[in-house]
């Protein structure tokens, strides 16, 4: 009798462990960054390098999307409190197909 006693212990105490652990993740997820009164959601944004990773792009791709407004500037963000660090947000870009010019 003495041994379940134990592992019921055991077994709610790492419960309570693991509920522990997941409301940090949660209020992580749910981290919000505010630039000039206005919120971002971090699990929303990523910087353009882990971008670039993610959608298996090349960065000269992703700034020449943005140059040419592929990407609109909404989803841009430049933060210049962490030297001009520019966060993207995360869902896919594809460049717009254009009609084959007549000669």
């Amino acid at each position: 009798m003495e041994t379940i006693k134990e592992k019921n212990t055991v077994f709610a105490e790492v419960n309570k462990k693991l509920d522990d652990v997941e409301a940090k993740l949660i209020n992580f997820t749910n981290s919000k960054l505010v630039i000039m009164d206005k919120e971002y959601k971090l699990k929303e944004w990523m910087t353009l390098s882990d971008y670039c990773k993610k959608y298996n792009i090349r960065p000269s791709r992703l700034s020449n999307w943005i140059e040419r407004g592929v990407i609109p500037d909404e989803s841009i963000i430049i933060i210049p409190e962490l030297n001009g660090l520019k966060l993207i947000k995360n869902q896919p870009y594809m460049a717009r197909t254009y009609q084959a010019r007549m000669i």
